[in-house]
């Protein structure tokens, strides 16, 4: 693929090259943006040959929390419309260039950042209709997806230091699918790359904890809450064809700060993920 946007590693949808920060200041990290507020994305697009490749373009959209990959993203994501958008872009050999594009997170998602960007070649006819997130089985060889999907969640004293996060799971096929759904704790170092927009910065990942009764609430009321129901995972979550279902995170951080990744699998096959850092740090 000419034109590159670099995934995240381990974690594929926390690419290093799609980030948030104020309008007009790209070098300063947003990790945690506030609904209604303006913001700008940023867009790292790398041209890793040594010559030019004309004709290329730009996509770039948002959704609500979501683990499932595939784009376009559910029916609610909203395109973020913007230069270089219509317009062919054209980034110089060996090296890589940022595209910034207006947004305002809107109350749907909270804030929370489920970026996608596809930089393609504009001869396909714009970006294809279905595709996977992680950049496999796209079948084509002229175009690169990246995304970025974290969320910072405080956790304070008055909850006791409980946590709840509600996501959606999307099931885009023609049939009914019956998905796995599962949370684990990872490496706060995983996310050190965004750590310059998180409370407290650097230190941020110096302050690991330890996530007490991490699990997924399956639940049609996410209120009523069942400590059985909580597994971290969840297995045979079934969703009718072109539907979404409601989750909930849920969990206790005594102290400290966490990252959990949350999974969507169908067939044992991962088609998506969100990662959600959580922080019982005082302000």
């Amino acid at each position: 693929m000419p034109l590159t946007i670099h995934p995240g590693s381990p974690s594929w949808w926390l690419s290093p090259d799609i980030w948030v920060s104020p309008p007009g200041d790209s070098s300063t990290v947003v990790a945690n943006p506030i609904a209604g507020q303006n913001y700008e994305v940023v867009v790292r697009v790398w041209n890793l040959y040594s010559i030019p490749w004309p004709d290329w373009n730009l996509y770039v959209c948002w959704a609500i929390p979501t683990p499932s990959g595939p784009i376009p993203l559910p029916p609610n994501s909203q395109q973020l419309s913007a230069p270089p958008f219509g317009s062919p872009i054209n980034v110089a050999p060996n090296s890589f260039q940022l595209f910034t594009f207006s947004w305002t997170p809107s109350y749907l998602n909270g804030g929370h950042e489920c970026l996608v960007a596809v930089a393609y070649d504009q001869l396909i006819g714009g970006p294809p209709g279905i595709l996977n997130a992680n950049g496999t089985d796209t079948g084509q060889g002229d175009l690169c997806i990246a995304q970025h999907n974290l969320a910072i969640l405080p956790v304070g004293s008055q909850s006791h230091h409980r946590f709840q996060y509600p996501f959606q799971v999307f099931n885009i096929a023609d049939v009914e699918r019956e998905f796995v759904v599962g949370v684990r704790q990872a490496p706060l170092s995983e996310i050190a790359p965004f750590h310059a927009g998180f409370p407290g910065g650097r230190k941020f990942v110096e302050r690991p904890g330890k996530v007490e009764e991490a699990g997924i609430f399956t639940s049609p009321h996410p209120d009523r809450i069942d400590l059985e129901a909580l597994t971290p995972i969840a297995e045979h979550v079934k969703i009718p064809p072109h539907s979404s279902r409601l989750l909930v995170l849920k969990g206790h951080l005594p102290s400290g700060n966490a990252l959990l990744h949350v999974t969507q699998s169908f067939d044992g096959r991962v088609l998506g993920g969100l990662s959600v850092a959580v922080t019982a740090e005082e302000k």
